[in-house]
């Protein structure tokens, strides 16, 4: 029961720092933009800029060994 309960948990954390990311990526393209009407494009690329640079501080300290070590 507890297995479920984990995932649920693990992806609501997941959904909020994304969220986090989001609202910081737009406060970025306002700060770069202005109130022009580009901000929605300028606000995406932040975005995926982050999230770029979080998956792979992920993906670089995530690695393990194929075998076990003892």
């Amino acid at each position: 029961m507890v297995g479920p309960l984990r995932l649920y948990y693990d992806a609501v954390i997941a959904v909020a720092l994304m969220a986090v990311v989001a609202i910081v990526s737009g406060f970025i393209a306002t700060v770069i933009t202005g109130d022009t009407p580009p901000n929605v494009p300028i606000a995406t690329i932040a975005f995926v800029l982050i999230c770029a640079f979080i998956l792979l501080r992920l993906w670089s300290k995530s690695r393990t060994s194929a075998l076990p070590l003892g």
